[in-house]
């Protein structure tokens, strides 16, 4: 399980995942990184099956009252000066 929320305000952005899949979410995000310093940018979408995708749950796991699904997260990387 790996779910994105943010709360009503979209102040706050919440992550919540199990061990497995937050190691999978460090290699994808290291994956972009190592494509940024190679071609200057890069990015990848994490979306949840609404929206078409698998690798984001649908499901909130904060409180449900207060926070709303994040459905497509877009991480950029870029190269550094």
């Amino acid at each position: 399980m790996l779910t994105v929320e943010k709360d009503e305000e979209a102040l706050q952005v919440y992550i919540h995942g199990t061990p497995e899949r937050l190691r999978w979410l460090a290699r994808r995000l290291e994956a972009v990184a190592n494509q940024a310093e190679i071609s200057g940018q890069a990015h990848d979408h994490f979306m949840t099956e609404d929206w078409g995708g698998n690798e984001l749950s649908n499901e909130v796991q904060g409180s449900p009252e207060s926070r709303k699904i994040i459905n497509h997260l877009i991480v950029y990387g870029h190269k550094g000066e």
